[in-house]
Protein backbone atom coordinates (compact mmCIF):
# COMPACT_ATOMS: atom_id res chain seq x y z
CA UNK A 1 0.00 0.00 0.00
CA UNK A 2 1.08 3.76 -0.50
CA UNK A 3 2.30 5.73 2.42
CA UNK A 4 -0.15 8.43 1.00
CA UNK A 5 -3.24 5.52 1.45
CA UNK A 6 -2.43 5.14 4.72
CA UNK A 7 -4.44 6.62 7.75
CA UNK A 8 -2.58 8.13 10.60
CA UNK A 9 -4.89 7.55 12.95
CA UNK A 10 -2.71 9.03 15.35
CA UNK A 11 -0.14 11.17 13.84
CA UNK A 12 2.31 11.96 16.39
CA UNK A 13 2.75 8.04 17.42
CA UNK A 14 2.54 6.45 14.01
CA UNK A 15 5.11 8.98 12.71
CA UNK A 16 7.54 8.61 15.82
CA UNK A 17 7.16 4.61 15.42
CA UNK A 18 7.73 4.60 12.05
CA UNK A 19 10.86 6.81 12.72
CA UNK A 20 12.46 5.41 15.31
CA UNK A 21 11.24 1.61 15.19
CA UNK A 22 14.11 1.98 12.25
CA UNK A 23 17.55 0.85 14.81
CA UNK A 24 19.63 3.05 12.23
CA UNK A 25 17.35 5.91 12.81
CA UNK A 26 17.15 5.24 16.55
CA UNK A 27 21.28 4.51 16.81
CA UNK A 28 22.00 8.31 15.13
CA UNK A 29 19.41 9.59 17.48
CA UNK A 30 20.88 8.48 20.96
CA UNK A 31 24.65 9.05 19.41
CA UNK A 32 23.44 12.62 19.35
CA UNK A 33 21.34 13.76 21.98
CA UNK A 34 22.68 11.18 24.92
CA UNK A 35 24.94 13.10 27.57
CA UNK A 36 28.43 12.54 25.86
CA UNK A 37 29.68 11.15 29.36
CA UNK A 38 27.62 8.31 28.47
CA UNK A 39 27.31 8.12 24.76
CA UNK A 40 30.65 7.75 24.86
CA UNK A 41 31.12 4.68 26.56
CA UNK A 42 28.28 2.56 24.28
CA UNK A 43 28.96 0.19 21.52
CA UNK A 44 26.44 0.83 19.04
CA UNK A 45 27.18 -1.93 17.21
CA UNK A 46 25.44 -3.96 19.49
CA UNK A 47 22.41 -2.00 18.92
CA UNK A 48 18.95 -3.81 18.91
CA UNK A 49 14.98 -2.47 18.85
CA UNK A 50 13.43 -4.73 20.67
CA UNK A 51 9.64 -5.55 20.45
CA UNK A 52 7.89 -1.91 21.10
CA UNK A 53 4.90 -3.24 23.43
CA UNK A 54 4.76 -4.62 26.54
CA UNK A 55 2.32 -6.43 27.33
CA UNK A 56 1.03 -8.06 30.65
CA UNK A 57 -1.90 -9.63 31.72
CA UNK A 58 -1.72 -7.92 34.93
CA UNK A 59 -1.87 -4.50 32.95
CA UNK A 60 -3.63 -5.32 29.77
CA UNK A 61 -1.70 -2.51 28.09
CA UNK A 62 1.59 -1.06 26.68
CA UNK A 63 4.02 0.78 28.45
CA UNK A 64 6.84 1.51 26.57
CA UNK A 65 6.97 2.94 23.06
CA UNK A 66 10.40 2.01 22.00
CA UNK A 67 13.21 -0.46 23.83
CA UNK A 68 16.70 -0.32 22.76
CA UNK A 69 19.05 -2.82 24.08
CA UNK A 70 23.10 -1.76 23.33
CA UNK A 71 26.10 -2.60 25.62
CA UNK A 72 28.10 -0.02 27.01
CA UNK A 73 31.54 -0.28 28.24
CA UNK A 74 32.43 -0.24 32.36
CA UNK A 75 34.13 2.64 33.53
CA UNK A 76 37.99 2.39 33.02
CA UNK A 77 37.44 -1.15 31.60
CA UNK A 78 37.62 -0.75 27.88
CA UNK A 79 36.93 -4.70 27.58
CA UNK A 80 34.57 -5.89 29.70
CA UNK A 81 30.73 -4.52 29.07
CA UNK A 82 27.17 -5.12 30.22
CA UNK A 83 23.90 -4.75 28.38
CA UNK A 84 21.52 -1.79 29.29
CA UNK A 85 18.08 -0.93 28.04
CA UNK A 86 16.98 2.78 27.24
CA UNK A 87 13.02 2.45 27.48
CA UNK A 88 12.24 5.79 25.18
CA UNK A 89 8.57 7.26 25.57
CA UNK A 90 7.17 9.55 23.31
CA UNK A 91 4.76 11.93 25.14
CA UNK A 92 2.57 14.81 23.20
CA UNK A 93 1.44 15.87 26.68
CA UNK A 94 3.85 16.59 30.07
CA UNK A 95 2.34 14.37 33.26
CA UNK A 96 3.88 13.04 36.11
CA UNK A 97 2.09 9.45 35.35
CA UNK A 98 5.07 9.67 33.43
CA UNK A 99 6.90 8.17 36.09
CA UNK A 100 4.37 5.60 37.24
CA UNK A 101 4.44 4.21 33.80
CA UNK A 102 8.97 3.66 33.33
CA UNK A 103 8.72 2.41 37.00
CA UNK A 104 5.69 -0.55 36.01
CA UNK A 105 7.97 -1.52 32.95
CA UNK A 106 11.23 -1.45 35.26
CA UNK A 107 9.12 -3.70 37.79
CA UNK A 108 7.89 -6.02 35.25
CA UNK A 109 11.11 -6.70 33.25
CA UNK A 110 12.63 -7.24 36.67
CA UNK A 111 9.98 -9.42 37.82
CA UNK A 112 11.46 -11.50 34.92
CA UNK A 113 15.00 -11.40 35.57
CA UNK A 114 14.26 -12.47 38.98
CA UNK A 115 11.88 -15.30 37.96
CA UNK A 116 15.07 -16.56 35.14
CA UNK A 117 17.37 -16.24 38.08
CA UNK A 118 19.19 -13.63 36.56
CA UNK A 119 20.26 -10.02 37.82
CA UNK A 120 18.35 -7.09 37.12
CA UNK A 121 18.71 -5.52 33.68
CA UNK A 122 20.15 -1.88 33.55
CA UNK A 123 17.12 0.49 32.49
CA UNK A 124 17.64 4.14 31.78
CA UNK A 125 14.30 6.08 30.39
CA UNK A 126 14.17 8.39 27.75
CA UNK A 127 11.49 10.69 27.22
CA UNK A 128 10.93 12.29 23.74
CA UNK A 129 8.35 15.21 23.87
CA UNK A 130 6.87 17.24 20.80
CA UNK A 131 3.69 19.17 22.90
CA UNK A 132 2.48 22.62 22.63
CA UNK A 133 3.77 23.84 25.77
CA UNK A 134 7.61 23.09 26.49
CA UNK A 135 7.67 20.28 28.90
CA UNK A 136 7.37 21.01 32.80
CA UNK A 137 7.75 17.65 34.19
CA UNK A 138 10.41 17.15 36.82
CA UNK A 139 12.65 14.94 35.61
CA UNK A 140 13.74 13.27 39.35
CA UNK A 141 11.19 11.21 40.81
CA UNK A 142 11.71 12.57 44.16
CA UNK A 143 11.36 16.29 42.43
CA UNK A 144 7.34 15.06 42.60
CA UNK A 145 7.33 15.22 46.51
CA UNK A 146 6.56 18.72 48.34
CA UNK A 147 9.75 17.89 50.46
CA UNK A 148 12.84 19.60 51.16
CA UNK A 149 15.25 16.97 50.28
CA UNK A 150 18.35 18.61 50.42
CA UNK A 151 17.48 19.79 54.25
CA UNK A 152 16.32 15.64 55.03
CA UNK A 153 19.35 13.84 53.77
CA UNK A 154 18.10 11.03 56.05
CA UNK A 155 14.83 10.97 54.56
CA UNK A 156 16.25 10.96 51.39
CA UNK A 157 18.08 8.07 51.47
CA UNK A 158 15.52 5.52 52.13
CA UNK A 159 13.10 6.76 49.30
CA UNK A 160 13.39 5.31 45.66
CA UNK A 161 14.41 7.84 43.28
CA UNK A 162 15.50 7.84 39.34
CA UNK A 163 15.70 10.28 36.33
CA UNK A 164 15.12 10.05 32.40
CA UNK A 165 16.87 11.66 30.22
CA UNK A 166 14.31 14.23 28.32
CA UNK A 167 14.31 15.51 24.57
CA UNK A 168 11.91 18.22 24.44
CA UNK A 169 11.54 19.32 20.68
CA UNK A 170 10.17 22.50 22.27
CA UNK A 171 13.67 23.78 23.55
CA UNK A 172 15.39 22.26 20.80
CA UNK A 173 17.53 24.54 18.12
CA UNK A 174 17.27 23.10 14.70
CA UNK A 175 18.83 26.14 13.23
CA UNK A 176 21.60 26.33 16.28
CA UNK A 177 25.30 25.61 15.08
CA UNK A 178 25.72 23.05 17.71
CA UNK A 179 22.75 20.99 16.57
CA UNK A 180 24.24 21.04 13.14
CA UNK A 181 25.46 17.70 13.14
CA UNK A 182 22.05 16.17 13.04
CA UNK A 183 21.57 17.83 9.55
CA UNK A 184 24.18 14.76 8.22
CA UNK A 185 21.12 11.88 8.57
CA UNK A 186 18.13 13.55 6.49
CA UNK A 187 15.34 11.18 7.62
CA UNK A 188 16.09 12.02 11.28
CA UNK A 189 16.32 15.53 10.94
CA UNK A 190 13.62 15.85 8.55
CA UNK A 191 11.38 14.05 11.10
CA UNK A 192 12.74 15.87 14.40
CA UNK A 193 12.07 19.09 12.73
CA UNK A 194 8.66 18.14 11.62
CA UNK A 195 7.73 17.07 15.00
CA UNK A 196 8.71 20.23 16.12
CA UNK A 197 7.00 22.25 13.98
CA UNK A 198 3.35 20.10 14.53
CA UNK A 199 1.85 22.87 16.16
CA UNK A 200 3.44 26.43 15.12
CA UNK A 201 1.91 25.93 11.30
CA UNK A 202 5.15 27.65 10.33
CA UNK A 203 4.82 27.06 6.73
CA UNK A 204 7.52 29.20 6.16
CA UNK A 205 9.46 26.81 7.86
CA UNK A 206 8.53 23.99 5.69
CA UNK A 207 9.43 25.83 3.10
CA UNK A 208 12.98 25.28 4.36
CA UNK A 209 12.37 21.78 4.70
CA UNK A 210 11.63 21.02 1.18
CA UNK A 211 14.64 23.03 0.13
CA UNK A 212 16.47 21.24 2.35
CA UNK A 213 15.08 17.69 0.52
CA UNK A 214 16.25 19.14 -2.42
CA UNK A 215 19.77 20.25 -1.94
CA UNK A 216 20.17 16.76 0.47
CA UNK A 217 18.75 14.40 -2.78
CA UNK A 218 16.07 13.26 -0.01
CA UNK A 219 13.57 11.49 -0.48
CA UNK A 220 14.87 9.80 -3.46
CA UNK A 221 11.49 8.00 -3.96
CA UNK A 222 7.80 8.83 -3.87
CA UNK A 223 6.36 6.48 -1.30
CA UNK A 224 8.94 7.87 1.38
CA UNK A 225 8.32 11.06 0.25
CA UNK A 226 3.95 10.01 0.86
CA UNK A 227 5.06 9.34 4.16
CA UNK A 228 6.70 12.68 5.38
CA UNK A 229 3.92 14.50 3.59
CA UNK A 230 1.09 12.34 4.98
CA UNK A 231 2.11 13.84 8.45
CA UNK A 232 2.65 17.49 6.96
CA UNK A 233 -1.38 17.52 6.01
CA UNK A 234 -1.99 15.77 9.01
CA UNK A 235 -0.42 18.52 11.46
CA UNK A 236 -0.40 21.77 9.35
CA UNK A 237 -3.59 23.72 8.68
CA UNK A 238 -2.50 24.53 4.91
CA UNK A 239 -4.25 24.15 1.47
CA UNK A 240 -3.49 21.74 -1.27
CA UNK A 241 -3.11 24.38 -3.84
CA UNK A 242 -0.46 26.47 -1.62
CA UNK A 243 1.42 23.10 -0.62
CA UNK A 244 1.51 22.32 -4.69
CA UNK A 245 3.30 25.38 -4.74
CA UNK A 246 5.80 24.76 -2.07
CA UNK A 247 6.94 21.47 -3.65
CA UNK A 248 6.91 23.42 -7.09
CA UNK A 249 9.41 26.41 -5.75
CA UNK A 250 11.54 23.47 -4.07
CA UNK A 251 11.87 21.69 -6.92
CA UNK A 252 11.59 18.35 -5.52
CA UNK A 253 10.69 15.27 -7.82
CA UNK A 254 6.81 14.66 -6.34
CA UNK A 255 5.73 12.91 -9.14
CA UNK A 256 2.41 11.85 -8.23
CA UNK A 257 2.21 13.41 -4.87
CA UNK A 258 0.02 15.92 -5.32
CA UNK A 259 -2.94 13.79 -7.55
CA UNK A 260 -2.75 11.11 -4.50
CA UNK A 261 -3.10 13.77 -2.07
CA UNK A 262 -5.84 15.56 -3.57
CA UNK A 263 -7.50 12.08 -3.35
CA UNK A 264 -7.06 11.37 -0.04
CA UNK A 265 -8.28 15.17 0.74
CA UNK A 266 -11.44 14.24 -1.36
CA UNK A 267 -11.57 10.75 0.99
CA UNK A 268 -11.48 13.02 3.77
CA UNK A 269 -13.67 15.49 2.81
CA UNK A 270 -16.45 13.49 2.21
CA UNK A 271 -16.12 11.89 5.49
CA UNK A 272 -15.74 15.38 7.44
CA UNK A 273 -18.78 15.96 4.85
CA UNK A 274 -20.68 13.37 6.38
CA UNK A 275 -19.58 13.51 10.51
CA UNK A 276 -20.17 17.16 10.10
CA UNK A 277 -23.59 16.95 8.36
CA UNK A 278 -24.73 14.59 11.10
CA UNK A 279 -23.56 16.35 14.05
CA UNK A 280 -24.53 19.94 12.87
CA UNK A 281 -27.65 18.84 11.56
CA UNK A 282 -29.12 16.96 14.67
CA UNK A 283 -28.06 20.27 16.30
CA UNK A 284 -29.51 22.64 14.21
CA UNK A 285 -32.27 20.29 13.70
CA UNK A 286 -33.66 21.27 16.82
CA UNK A 287 -34.73 24.02 15.95
CA UNK A 288 -35.77 23.92 12.35
CA UNK A 289 -36.21 19.91 11.74
CA UNK A 290 -34.19 16.89 11.24
CA UNK A 291 -34.75 17.49 7.36
CA UNK A 292 -33.65 21.18 7.14
CA UNK A 293 -31.26 21.12 10.03
CA UNK A 294 -28.89 18.14 8.27
CA UNK A 295 -29.08 20.45 5.28
CA UNK A 296 -27.89 23.26 7.08
CA UNK A 297 -24.88 21.40 8.56
CA UNK A 298 -23.60 20.24 4.71
CA UNK A 299 -23.69 24.27 4.01
CA UNK A 300 -21.43 24.79 7.19
CA UNK A 301 -19.35 21.81 5.84
CA UNK A 302 -19.37 23.00 2.21
CA UNK A 303 -18.11 26.52 3.03
CA UNK A 304 -15.42 25.21 5.18
CA UNK A 305 -14.40 22.96 2.22
CA UNK A 306 -14.13 25.80 0.14
CA UNK A 307 -12.26 27.70 2.42
CA UNK A 308 -9.49 25.01 2.74
CA UNK A 309 -9.38 25.47 -1.10
CA UNK A 310 -11.05 22.21 -2.37
CA UNK A 311 -13.17 22.88 -6.22
CA UNK A 312 -17.00 23.15 -6.14
CA UNK A 313 -17.16 20.25 -8.10
CA UNK A 314 -15.90 18.06 -4.94
CA UNK A 315 -18.12 20.13 -2.60
CA UNK A 316 -20.98 19.26 -4.60
CA UNK A 317 -19.81 15.42 -4.69
CA UNK A 318 -18.85 15.45 -0.79
CA UNK A 319 -21.71 17.02 1.12
CA UNK A 320 -23.93 16.16 -2.22
CA UNK A 321 -25.75 19.84 -2.05
CA UNK A 322 -27.58 21.23 -5.34
CA UNK A 323 -25.42 23.08 -7.65
CA UNK A 324 -27.57 25.87 -6.48
CA UNK A 325 -26.23 25.68 -3.40
CA UNK A 326 -22.78 24.99 -3.66
CA UNK A 327 -22.59 27.91 -6.43
CA UNK A 328 -23.69 30.25 -3.04
CA UNK A 329 -20.57 28.92 -1.26
CA UNK A 330 -18.78 31.23 -3.65
CA UNK A 331 -19.85 33.87 -3.15
CA UNK A 332 -19.23 36.55 -0.29
CA UNK A 333 -19.50 35.55 2.93
CA UNK A 334 -21.90 38.50 3.55
CA UNK A 335 -24.20 37.31 0.94
CA UNK A 336 -24.22 33.66 2.31
CA UNK A 337 -25.22 34.84 5.51
CA UNK A 338 -27.96 37.22 3.98
CA UNK A 339 -29.34 34.18 2.09
CA UNK A 340 -29.90 31.80 4.80
CA UNK A 341 -32.12 34.77 7.32
CA UNK A 342 -33.93 35.23 3.90
CA UNK A 343 -34.43 31.21 4.03
CA UNK A 344 -35.51 31.07 7.59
Amino acid sequence: MNELDKELKHPHDDFFHKIFGNPVNTRYFLEKVLPTALSSRIDYSTIRVEPTKYVSNQYKKGYSDIVVKVSIYIAGNTKKQVEIYFVIEHKTRGRKRIFLQVLKYMVLEWEKDYNNNNPPRLIIPVVFYNGKKQWKVPQSFLGQFDVDFEAEPELKKYLLDFQYILFDTNIWDYKDEKNRNLRENAYVFSALVLMKLAYSNDIESIREIFQYWDEKGFPDNNDLLGFFMRYICSTQDVKPDRLEKIIDESKINGGDIMPTLAERWKKEGKKEGKLEGKKEGIKEGEKIGKKEGIKEGKREVAYKLYEKGLSLDLIKETTGLSWNEVNKIAAPRVEYNASKKKEN
